[in-house]
């Protein structure tokens, strides 16, 4: 559609310089720019044959050389001889792209709002897109001991303030210092990490400019490496147990499922299953009897993390299962891509980019987990694996499975209206075990609650402080029942969604937290640093012995994160092993699997973490699940903050009495009463659901809206309210004009981070009624789309996160 719009318009403007179209053999290019057309090139005789749709080609463009895709093939051009560039290279006696991926990758640009040829740099990765041998990865390296580079930060720092006072220095001088510092500073405190440069500026919210200069000065060094891989082989704790009869839903859900795929049907389905319903084992079946009609199958999971396990299971059943995911080296992702398109591999599993894995004849493609916000890619192409997913399937009649206990409210309201067909798992795939004596539960006659989950009680935070005359992160009965676990020899998981020590740092006279100078979030506080950091920007300070709100009040430190709650457990559990899972000490794959196979053996007793021990972890020795601080979270200015809270505690009270034992859940809260907790409690996703969607019709929240947000952001908070206006005014003008299509235009205002990184963040949220009229309202704002250092404008077409 665009492409006609474009030839139209250069067409137009021919007739009135009153030239003919040039003829010849041509072709049109999609290169990976922000700027929202194709670009016509005429094609060398020598090059005819490597040239065609679906071909890498390199072209001249202004007075660079960039890498495109040839999507379209014409004999004339409706620009002027002098005006028609040569293409330099085809390298390729194949297509890399075939029509259906061209047209996925198509539909991806037009509906979230970039370009062409972006959408087709997600679809390849970049060493079948390059036709590079080996990719090298540049990475910082500290040039001088950590004391020294913060020695060097703090005498920039006091430089700046000396000039500040004395009112000396330009701003420009100033804000190279200030950069050098975050740069040294960061290098000089998170010395167990690795960063890319662009990672690192990214992370500091500066440009690339000072890493250079640090590194031509010797405070630093670019080394190239080769990125980090997972071995070879299939990954697990050995042989996966058989498998086992299905029940009579899973047999159902299978049936349906299979009869689509020998239909050669494109359908959609929600299994939705209580966690431990047998899911996978769905899956595999279904995979199986598209293997036996001779076609393909991919695998989607929410996380590189779980990939591991995921294969385990589905290595056990298939063979030639190919994975791929990003910690794969070039070698590893190139052997995999032959494979796959050549046929050799017929089962591919992996994270949110396997979904464009090049497979034979595709039958199914499962999306496990689809209710994870993982799935959304957080830069262009903001793209949401699930709904390309479902695009995919339909443009190649193939099946496609939603899995979750946990639906995102989207999905389910399809299910429900009859858009995707229902498939529910309302059992457990275990023995029902007995009820241990002493345990009680809080609920036990849930109204739609599934049989033999595990027992779940609420703990009162509130009360409990009071009872025991002091603020405490531990209620007795959480204590109890973890020691009780311990003496049987079974296992413990403790889940807090929030790492650190110190969730931030108070002032006892004015109440206020100590902020992120860059970032408008509370700073928290890390033991092992010894130091005030921010979890967004990297930024780091000494704690202050005053408040700098008041200048008068004491500073308490306050909160618990997962640092200083494994601390509390090796004290009151202290001949158990104990081990911590955050992303502060799981620093790559190897960590990870580490850690759950120690726990899997028997060797950790206690496993405490934040949300990635949540999910996808099946132990059947786990028979006690306890949630600290059960509220975290829901107090975000996001309108799906009750949602994630309530699929978060599912989720992880479902890690306990996965086999023949009972589980006990105690989850604590300050909050008892919130329909997030009681339903998530009890895994009541119906009730829940029934009380959310009826808020989310009230307020024209998605599923009954689609949302687009457009976040603007700038050094000047000026700039920043400047540009959102426009688009905010652009919005309503379309809603003027095309009555019904648009229901609300929000903003500007301040984004729920209002300054992140060092720039002012605005925000406008449009509500639209349907898929049509997102696209019409974003090829209004798309004008208005900039990307520069000082100033970025972004569309987030169904956003996921509202931060």
């Amino acid at each position: 559609m665009r492409t006609t719009i474009v030839r139209n318009m250069a067409e137009k403007g021919l007739l009135f310089q009153n030239e003919r179209a040039v003829t010849g053999r041509f072709v049109e290019v999609a290169l990976p720019t922000p700027v929202d057309r194709l670009f016509d090139y005429s094609v060398p005789e020598p090059l005819a044959a490597r040239a065609r749709v679906g071909h890498r080609v390199t072209v001249p463009f202004g007075k660079r050389n960039l890498q495109g895709f040839v999507v379209a093939e014409k004999d004339h051009t409706s620009l002027a001889r002098h005006q028609v560039r040569e293409i330099l290279e085809a390298p390729d006696n194949e297509p890399l792209v075939n029509k259906g991926m061209l047209e996925l990758a198509q539909w991806m640009a037009e509906y979230y709002a970039c370009s062409w040829g972006e959408a087709l740099q997600a679809v390849l990765p970049a060493v079948v897109r390059t036709g590079r041998k080996r990719r090298l990865v540049t990475v910082i390296r500290p040039g001088k001991p950590p004391a020294e580079l913060l020695a060097f930060a703090a005498e920039l720092e006091e430089k700046i303030r000396g000039a500040k006072a004395a009112k000396k220095a330009g701003a420009n001088a100033g804000e190279r210092n200030a950069g050098y510092a975050r740069v040294l500073r960061a290098l000089g405190t998170y010395v167990d990490d690795t960063f890319t440069p662009m990672e690192l500026a990214e992370k500091l919210g500066i440009s690339q400019a000072p890493i250079r200069t640090l590194a031509k000065q010797g405070w630093l060094r670019l080394d190239r490496v080769e990125p980090e891989h997972a071995p070879g082989g299939i990954y697990g704790w050995g042989p996966e147990d058989g498998p086992k009869e299905p029940t009579g839903d899973q047999q159902l859900a299978l049936d349906a499922i299979a009869g689509s795929v020998e239909r050669d049907e494109f359908k959609t389905f929600l299994l939705y299953g209580v966690t431990g319903s047998g899911k996978t084992e769905v899956y595999i079946r279904a995979i199986q009897r598209a293997r036996q009609l001779g076609k393909s199958a991919i695998v989607l999971v929410p996380e590189i993390s779980l990939t591991p396990q995921t294969v385990r299971r589905f290595a056990s059943r298939f063979d030639n299962v190919s994975v791929l995911h990003s910690s794969m080296t070039d070698g590893q992702r190139r052997d995999a891509w032959r494979a796959i398109s050549s046929g050799k591999s017929r089962v591919v599993i992996g994270p949110r980019s396997a979904l464009f894995a090049p497979v034979v004849d595709l039958g199914l493609v499962v999306i496990d987990e689809e209710h994870e916000g993982t799935y959304k890619q957080d830069n262009t192409p903001r793209y949401h694996a699930r709904d390309t997913a479902i695009m995919r399937c339909r443009l190649e009649h193939a099946v496609a499975v939603l899995g979750s206990a946990t639906p995102s409210l989207e999905t389910w309201h399809n299910a429900q209206a009859g858009k995707y067909a229902l498939l529910e798992l309302r059992t457990r795939v275990r023995a029902q075990g007995t009820v241990p004596d002493g345990v009680e539960p809080a609920m036990r006659d849930a109204a739609h609650a599934p049989s033999n989950l595990a027992q779940v009680e609420i703990i009162d935070m509130a009360n409990e402080c009071r009872e025991q005359h002091q603020f405490t992160f531990f209620s007795r009965r959480l204590r109890g029942a973890c020691a009780a676990a311990l003496e049987r020899d079974e296992q413990v998981i403790i889940f807090l969604n929030r790492r650190g020590y110190h969730t931030m740092l108070n002032c006892g006279n004015c109440g206020q937290a100590l902020m992120c100078p860059q970032c408008d979030i509370p700073m928290s506080f890390h033991r092992g640093l010894h130091k005030m950091t921010c979890h967004y920007c990297l930024d780091t300070t000494e704690m202050p012995r005053v408040c700098p709100s008041c200048m008068s009040g004491k500073l308490k430190l306050q909160g618990m994160g997962t640092e200083r709650l494994e601390e509390e457990l090796k004290v009151i559990f202290a001949d158990r092993t104990i081990s911590r899972m955050d992303s502060d000490v799981m620093k790559t794959r190897e960590d990870y699997e580490e850690t759950l196979e120690a726990f899997r053996a028997g060797e950790t007793r206690i496993l405490v973490g934040t949300q990635m021990i949540a999910k996808g972890l099946d132990f059947p020795n786990v028979t006690v699940v306890g949630v600290v601080s059960a509220d975290v979270g829901m107090g975000l200015g996001d309108f799906r903050s009750y949602e994630r809270s309530f699929q978060l505690l599912t989720q992880v009270a479902g890690r306990a009495g996965r086999g023949s034992k009972p589980g006990t859940v105690i989850v604590q809260t300050f909050q008892p009463h919130h329909v997030s907790i009681v339903t998530g409690a009890k895994q009541d996703f119906r009730a829940f659901s029934e009380y959310e969607l009826a808020h989310r019709d009230e307020s024209k929240y998605p599923p009954y809206s689609r949302l687009v947000l457009v976040t603007v952001e700038a050094k000047g908070a000026d700039k920043a309210e400047e540009e959102a206006r426009k688009i905010a005014n652009t919005a309503q003008d379309f809603s003027g004009r095309f009555k019904g299509a648009i229901f609300s235009v929000a903003g500007p205002f301040d984004a729920p981070i209002a300054k992140l990184r060092g720039k002012h963040r605005k925000q406008v949220i449009i509500k639209a009624r349907g898929f049509r009229e997102v696209r019409g309202v974003v090829d209004a704002i798309k004008p208005l789309v900039k990307v520069q250092e000082r100033l970025k404008v972004s569309i987030d077409v169904d956003p996921v996160s509202m931060l």
